[in-house]
């Protein structure tokens, strides 16, 4: 009978892991798990914080449109929302600089304080 003695050379393997041959377990994951992992109590804080900000802004902001309705006019309904919400959502407003940004100004440093002062009323236009 003839003898099969070709048998094929062995492969060697080759670590995935080099250096950490306990991960090449098959009873051991790579990932860790993440069932203890807790956070740090001012990172709950902070969301706890933030989310309760945001659900208050909304509920202000629902009855706020809710009482604005409920004016005879629409003029009244204006007057309502700026008189309540002036303070509070006064941040949302962009700053100057950003819409200097935006709309470049015509007028010059000197023509705009000239503009300003003639609005707010300082100037008296009788007197010479």
């Amino acid at each position: 009978m003839p003898t099969n003695d070709t048998k094929e050379p062995k492969q060697r393997k080759i670590p995935i892991y080099p250096g950490f041959p306990e991960l090449e377990r098959s009873d051991v994951s790579i990932y860790p798990t993440y069932s203890n992992l807790k956070l740090d109590y001012r990172v709950v804080c902070r969301h706890r914080y933030h989310w309760a900000t945001v659900k208050q802004h909304r509920q202000f902001m629902r009855e706020l449109h809710m009482f604005e309705r409920l004016q005879p006019n629409a003029l009244d309904g204006v007057r309502v929302h700026r008189e309540f919400s002036q303070g509070i959502l006064s941040h949302k407003i962009p700053r100057r600089r950003y819409m200097n940004k935006l709309t470049p100004d015509p007028l010059t440093e000197h023509e705009r304080m000239r503009v300003e002062e003639i609005i707010s009323g300082r100037v008296k236009f009788d007197v010479k």
